[in-house]
């Protein structure tokens, strides 16, 4: 996983994974993570067979480790 500040104010997210028929999964994800935290970052997941729930878990240390 890569997150990164975002040049503008709109937030981008890439995920690739092999796993098929995620996508509404990811979204809830991905929704949720933002309804939490408020930027504009770059994100580009990798999930690697990583759960989305692990996925966000990731994500919201990411951004408690940026705060530090």
């Amino acid at each position: 996983m890569l997150l990164e500040p975002a040049d503008d104010a709109a937030a981008s997210v890439r995920v690739r994974t092999s796993a098929d028929g995620f996508k509404p999964t990811w979204k809830a994800v991905l929704d949720r993570f933002f309804s939490q935290y408020d930027g504009a970052a770059r994100i580009e997941i990798n999930d690697a067979g990583g759960t989305p729930g692990a996925v966000l878990l990731r994500l919201q240390q990411a951004v408690e480790a940026s705060e530090r």
